[in-house]
């Protein structure tokens, strides 16, 4: 009888969230469909939990970059916000055809979302629509020109070399794009992720991290993987 419950129960996740999806928690449970819907749940659960700590990370890591582009923006005597980018220092050309490449097309995508959502074009508003692949993008080899400034925004790191930032940002954008998209997580080192999180929310403030740590189910989560 416990038995047909569960292959009833199977049947309902089948129908659902797909076999395909699915059988790789088959495979990873060595075919117990009881311990495979237990880790597709959890997979879940500690998805949703990095995401409440991600959640203060990443709005902490996006207000430190741009308070230190504005005051790098102020420091070369500019007016205005540097997100508008009107002397072309971030490397846009106003002549090129194509100045809205990548990263920093994001910015002209988040002023049409502001606009299109019936919003004030202001400054928040469009830091707010801004994704976590362009504060990456600041930090990453990509914009090596901006680093030397952009360093001072992680008082707390270790060193100045660019790496020490952007590896682990890096290393979060993947794990953030698989939580928005439902993906597995639980075959990724959760904790070394969860590490990363702690360790760049460190280099911006001590406290951070520990107030971050001291609200997050992530650890305890981890100890209870099916």
């Amino acid at each position: 009888m416990i038995h047909m419950v569960n292959r009833e129960i199977w049947s309902f996740y089948v129908s659902h969230f797909s076999e395909i999806r699915l059988s790789h928690y088959v495979d990873e449970c060595g075919g117990d469909l009881v311990r495979a819907r237990r880790l597709y749940e959890w997979n879940v659960t500690v998805s949703a939990a990095i995401w409440e700590s991600f959640a203060y990370f990443e709005v902490a890591f996006r207000n430190a970059l741009n308070e230190r582009l504005q005051d790098i923006h102020d420091e070369k005597g500019r007016t205005g916000h540097w997100i508008f980018d009107e002397a072309c220092e971030l490397g846009r050309d106003p002549t090129d055809a194509h100045r809205h490449r990548y990263p920093f097309r994001d910015i002209w995508v988040a002023q049409r979302h502001v606009v299109g959502n019936g919003k004030a074009l202001t400054v928040d508003q469009i830091l707010s629509e801004l994704p976590f692949g362009f504060w990456h993008q600041m930090v990453s080899k990509r914009q090596l020109f901006l680093w030397p400034d952009l360093a001072r925004a992680f008082p707390g790191a270790s060193n100045r070399a660019q790496e020490t930032v952007s590896e682990p940002v890096g290393r979060l954008r993947v794990l953030r794009n698989r939580i928005g998209h439902h993906h597995r997580i639980w075959s990724s080192d959760i904790a070394a992720r969860y590490s990363d999180i702690q360790t760049v929310a460190g280099y911006l403030d001590a406290d951070l991290t520990e107030w971050i740590h001291t609200r997050s189910r992530v650890s305890m989560l981890i100890a209870e993987r099916p």
